[in-house]
């Protein structure tokens, strides 16, 4: 069902919500889960301008403030965008649905952007890039999720540690030790983290297992004050971890050649 842009589907597993302005995943909320996986700032005016605050925007084909494609919005544009729904189908034990991109000719790119979201027992969110030109294609890229957390007081992030990052508020590099616990405002880029990171929390008593697949780096942020889109000590419930590939290990695509980065979500309970 779609209205106002909003695509809901549900079955027996589990319901979601796709919004078509940035071909944004807003929800996600398996059966068997009291909270929603996804966080959603709750002063999201909605209106088609704005980027939406949550859920996981899509950061293409620019990074941040990055110097690559410098010509182009903080970000990206795929954020600022209108998708379009080619396909959505709910059945007994899956739920699909499979956005596209128009590129508007003032960015003046050959190329083709698909966004797939398929849910059974677990959530695979794969945003695929073709290149459509004659000549190499070059891009970076993060799905920038948000999730929903009880507080960051009762949060761990494992998967992480002896990974070498670059903290993006001073531009130094480190290595993680131990497992990542945020209590100030936290902005990292971790190099080489392919392998399976989860995020712990004790007081949802629940861990989300998050699986990347061509993803070279992984972007962790929390601003550690309120945004915009954010009610009153809004910020303290989110942690975004996000499957990126950005800075040196951004996509460098061959004409007619395809790219695809994913992540598979799954959500167990914590004993």
């Amino acid at each position: 069902m779609t209205e106002n842009g909003i695509i809901c589907l549900r079955n027996h597993l589990a319901e979601c919500k796709l919004a078509l302005w940035g071909g944004n995943l807003l929800s996600y909320r398996p059966s068997s889960e009291e909270h929603d996986i996804f966080w959603l700032g709750a002063l999201n005016k909605f209106d088609n301008v704005q980027a939406i605050r949550g859920g996981i925007p899509v950061c293409w084909p620019r990074f941040a403030e990055e110097q690559l494609n410098n010509q182009l919005p903080r970000h990206g544009f795929a954020r600022l965008s209108m998708w379009q729904l080619q396909q959505a189908e709910v059945a007994d034990e899956k739920i699909e649905a499979e956005l596209t991109l128009p590129i508007d000719d003032k960015y003046n790119l050959a190329a083709e952007l698909k966004l797939i979201v398929k849910i059974t027992d677990k959530l695979e969110y794969t945003l695929e890039t073709t290149n459509l030109g004659r000549e190499e294609f070059n891009f970076s890229e993060a799905l920038h999720a948000y999730y929903n957390i009880s507080s960051l007081d009762n949060v761990a992030i494992k998967g992480l540690s002896g990974k070498r990052y670059k903290n993006s508020l001073n531009g130094n590099f480190y290595t993680q030790s131990g497992d990542i616990k945020i209590n100030s405002e936290f902005d990292a880029i971790f190099e080489h983290s392919d392998n399976p990171l989860q995020i712990v929390d004790s007081g949802f008593k629940r861990i989300i297992e998050i699986k990347k697949q061509g993803s070279a780096t992984t972007v962790v942020w929390n601003p550690n004050k309120d945004l915009a889109e954010m009610s009153l000590g809004q910020y303290k419930s989110f942690v975004c971890v996000e499957p990126s590939n950005v800075g040196e290990a951004h996509i460098c695509l061959p004409p007619h050649e395809k790219h695809r980065i994913s992540a598979t979500i799954n959500v167990q309970k914590l004993k």
